[in-house]
């Protein structure tokens, strides 16, 4: 069993490393078999010929799959569309207009009362500066379309020139609800906003599905570096970009992409009342390597991801940044913060900036994707990301799938499990349009002939073609605001 690296925080008890000692186990036993039985396949469900998508997909009862996209045109500011696992069939289902909302920046939530409820980065230009967000809702049919709640506007900005609110700005990250399996639904929608709140450093809320109730649960507070430092040092985080995830014990955990007491995130949890707030753990301060200009450190730093309930007792989850060689980490942490434990440490081959959150699959393994990095088949060094396995052990580490841009690059969203060893995952841009796939990974090798005709009437290549109409190729645009890449 390879040595697993630890950070900030001691491996624990003897039951700590029994637990990884079984799960090694299981899980590279699982990923062996596959890797012996199968040539994996990707293939393209949909290819996005005018917006990118953004934020994590989400899958219906009946299969179909849900998604956003944020386009470049002066008309629309972003698309809610639907298309089968397949690609045999993709609608648009809502077409954002400047003068109402724009910049859906997270994915959509199916909640429990079947409706789908998401996030605008940004309000109606009109607004001052643009506005600070909205939260909306539709139907999967593309019927009843409305904003439910305009977040406040800003009253002044940090020294980050982030605004400064009374509710909150700038969600970027996909609402949850409880967990049916924790807690009785509370009709509740719980969320985070990059900025806003009384120090401009992000808040966690939430609201009622009908858009009343709104309510901060934190704000996070104020920042005590310097500007000149380069960073932004808080007590407890700042800048959540990322949803929230319950665990068993009824806590709702988070991260923060920057803040904490060395500028570089920070991990939390608090009750859904609000109360009970604490930081878990704080990344830990970084250097520059100077090789090659990445920031390091022993744990990671920058999370631009939201973590993941194992349901053993740990949350999983990936920095973007930091590690020992600066591109980024795997970790795993006990949900009272005490183990924290780097699991895998990212490089050039296996792809580095992790940003989207890892799945849990039914094989009891963790699935992600890496934003950029990869090798060709020649083995060169690539920039157009990755697609992983590990268990949740940090044994059996497998690069899956290297991405080179013909079915897609730079992947952004989180994998969904539509069957064992069969999963849709997007992807931000590449493809047979440029701006960005949904795609299919099958570890049996199994492909989908989706659309990729880019509004043209013949199709463009195997593995990738069908009807895509005139207005959805006018309503699938590309911004290159992508929520998983930023700086």
């Amino acid at each position: 069993m390879p040595f697993i690296r630890t950070a900030s925080k001691a491996l624990g008890s003897s039951c700590f490393v029994n637990r990884i000692l079984f799960l090694a186990a299981f899980s590279f036993a699982g990923v062996t078999a596959h890797a012996q039985t199968a040539t994996p396949a990707v293939s393209t469900i949909v290819a996005l010929s005018a917006s990118s998508p953004t934020g994590n997909l989400v899958r219906g009862a009946d299969g179909t799959i849900y998604g956003v996209s944020t386009p470049g045109s002066t008309v629309a500011s972003g698309v809610i569309y639907k298309t089968a696992a397949d690609g045999s069939s993709v609608a648009t289902l809502y077409q954002m207009k400047r003068d109402d909302l724009n910049s859906p920046i997270a994915g959509l939530l199916l909640a429990s009362d079947g409706k789908l409820y998401g996030t605008t980065k940004f309000g109606s230009a009109a607004d001052t500066n643009g506005g600070t967000g909205t939260i909306y809702r539709i139907n999967p049919d593309g019927t009843g379309f409305a904003v439910l709640h305009r977040l406040a506007p800003a009253t002044s900005t940090n020294q980050d020139s982030l605004p400064v609110s009374t509710e909150g700005a700038l969600p970027e990250g996909e609402l949850v609800e409880v967990n049916p399996a924790y807690a009785a639904n509370d009709g509740y929608l719980y969320g985070t906003t990059r900025a806003g709140g009384a120090n401009g450093t992000g808040t966690v809320y939430k609201v009622l599905r009908d858009g009343t109730g709104y309510t901060l649960l934190h704000q996070f507070d104020a920042i005590t570096s310097t500007t000149a430092s380069g960073l932004t040092v808080t007590t407890d985080g700042a800048y959540p970009v990322t949803p929230l995830v319950q665990a068993a014990d009824g806590f709702f955990y988070g991260t923060a992409s920057s803040g904490g007491a060395n500028g570089r995130g920070t991990i939390f949890r608090l009750a859904t009342d609000g109360s009970g707030f604490q930081v878990l753990h704080t990344f830990s301060a970084t250097t520059v390597d100077t090789t090659s200009g990445l920031l390091v450190n022993a744990d990671g730093a920058i999370p631009q991801a939201g973590l993941t309930e194992g349901g053993d007792g740990f949350l999983y989850g990936v920095a973007s940044a930091g590690g020992t060689v600066g591109a980024g980490v795997i970790f795993a942490l006990s949900h009272d913060g005490a183990t924290y434990t780097v699991l895998q440490n990212f490089d050039v081959n296996n792809g580095t900036r992790p940003t989207a959150e890892l799945l849990l699959a039914s094989d009891g393994n963790l699935y992600g994707t890496a934003s950029t990095g990869g090798q060709s088949s020649t083995g060169a060094a690539t920039t157009f990301g990755t697609l992983f396995s590990i268990s949740r052990a940090g044994t059996g580490f497998t690069r899956l799938y290297n991405f080179d841009s013909t079915q897609g690059s730079g992947p952004v969203s989180q994998l969904i499990e539509i069957a064992s060893g069969k999963f849709v995952g997007s992807t931000g841009t590449g493809g047979a349009c440029s701006s960005g796939t949904i795609y299919q990974y099958s570890a049996a090798g199994e492909k989908v002939t989706g659309n990729t005709k880019c509004g043209q009437k013949k199709n463009s290549n195997a593995y990738g073609s069908g009807a895509v109409t005139p207005a959805l190729l006018l309503l699938l645009g590309g911004l290159g605001c992508i929520r998983r890449r930023r700086d």
